[in-house]
């Protein structure tokens, strides 16, 4: 099966035979696109500039204790969990006039209709917990719209190493904004103001349902394939270079010694701010951006599997570095450490998934892959880590955090070679697909 570009003999020139300056005209007007809306919806999703100032509200305000707030995010992160399904009413249902654009625009709307609700309502547990429901469940169907986009944008014009850089930037910036806003929107700006600053972030995403960018426009007018849903949701499983990517990517998220063991070991224990709680989680997502750059350098220059095995083996390093973390500065240090670390990795997987989804169910594949394997991971591993915290402390979840990375070498096999054999730019086929 051809997972990038057309044949030329089909009417459309590879890249390399394309004119240079042409194709540079488009693909930065591809990436532009494509970091501009995930840029938006990382300010405006739950898990961007409200996530904050939302943690500190239940742990201070609703007085929840470690393992308590990691059931409430995990409870937040089912419609997630569940992308996949998102992703499969995508690929199934579209206007024939809006495509994708249509679940951007109706999509915003709804979220910002929910964020103004919540700031306009006298909140407690219950009513907190079910309108951020509504209000993750709307940017999952959005997020399956623009997933999808990405994969079949950057298949069809041989850029997904450098879109996957794009998706990095685009989550990256907007998870620096919302961690250095977020510790002074909890210090100065009530929760309520907090989901109306989404709610507008939020509403950039309606506005950009108007762009009508020529390379989405081709490829949401690309043929698809006649199939009924059992025989589409059978390709999907039967897809194989689709699992080892899905398993990496699950492996590589799963961090007990992250998310609430860390938010409570330093504020608890370490007792840093919530400035400088701000300020070292945007460094983390902050340094995670020149490794991500250098990505960018090097997927025109190596084979993907190269690049897999380098930004692994780097990768495992970043568990043990969480010892560091014993004062503000040490803290400072881990958060740029961690960025470093990681940055080449999860660029380099997130362009393994894009390579792997098959034609025609980009948004079932990368909601399985990307969105719903994050979510897992990150809910059973905070859940995880918060019950090793409560009971055996930081180090034990730390030694888990590693071992998960770990165990990414050997599913590096299982990724069929041709799939990987390619840089960025190159056409690849995979055979017997």
């Amino acid at each position: 099966m051809q997972l990038e570009q057309p044949l030329p003999g089909d009417g459309v020139s590879a890249p390399a035979e394309r004119n240079v300056g042409r194709a540079s005209s488009m693909q930065w007007r591809v990436l532009a696109y494509f970091a501009i809306l995930n840029i938006a919806f990382g300010l405006g999703s739950p898990l961007g500039i409200a996530a904050i100032p939302l943690n500190y509200f239940l742990k201070d305000r609703l007085h929840l204790s470690p393992v308590q707030l990691s059931v409430f995010q995990a409870i937040m992160a089912i419609p997630v969990i569940g992308g996949f399904v998102f992703g499969f009413m995508r690929d199934r249902w579209r206007s024939a006039r809006w495509g994708d654009r249509h679940y951007l625009f109706f999509g915003a709307m709804a979220a910002a209709g929910a964020y103004a609700w919540l700031a306009a309502s006298t909140l407690d547990y219950f009513k907190l917990l079910w309108l951020i429901l509504v209000v993750v469940t709307v940017y999952v169907m959005i997020y399956a719209a623009a997933q999808a986009l990405m994969a079949g944008v950057a298949q069809a014009n041989g850029m997904t190493g450098r879109i996957s850089v794009m998706f990095g930037i685009g989550f990256l910036t907007p998870a620096v904004v919302s961690a250095l806003a977020g510790g002074w929107l909890v210090a100065h700006i009530s929760v309520s103001g907090t989901f109306l600053i989404a709610a507008g972030v939020t509403l950039v995403i309606a506005a950009q349902a108007f762009w009508r960018l020529d390379a989405v426009n081709e490829f949401e007018q690309s043929p698809v394939r006649s199939e009924n849903g059992f025989e589409a949701l059978r390709r999907v499983i039967s897809h194989r270079p689709l699992w080892p990517a899905a398993g990496i990517y699950f492996l590589w998220n799963f961090s007990p010694g992250w998310g609430t063991p860390m938010f409570y070991h330093l504020t608890e224990h370490v007792r840093i701010s919530s400035e400088l709680f701000g300020t070292f989680t945007a460094i983390q997502s902050a340094f995670f951006l020149p490794t991500t750059l250098l990505y960018g350098v090097l997927c025109v220059r190596a084979p993907l599997s190269r690049l897999l095995w380098w930004g692994t083996i780097v990768a495992i390093l970043q568990g043990p570095i969480m010892f560091m973390a014993n004062g503000p500065v040490s803290t400072i240090v881990v958060g740029v450490l961690y960025g470093l670390f990681g940055g080449f990795a999860t660029a380099a997987y997130i362009d393994l998934i894009m390579r792997s989804c098959p034609k025609g169910l980009e948004g079932t594949a990368m909601m399985l892959a990307q969105t719903s394997a994050f979510a897992l991971a990150g809910s059973t591993g905070n859940v995880l880590g918060s019950w090793i915290y409560s009971r055996g402390g930081f180090a034990s979840a730390v030694i888990i955090t590693t071992l998960a990375t770990a165990l990414i070498v050997p599913l590096l096999r299982a990724v069929p070679a041709d799939l990987t054999a390619t840089r960025d730019g190159e056409r690849i086929e995979v055979a017997g697909q």
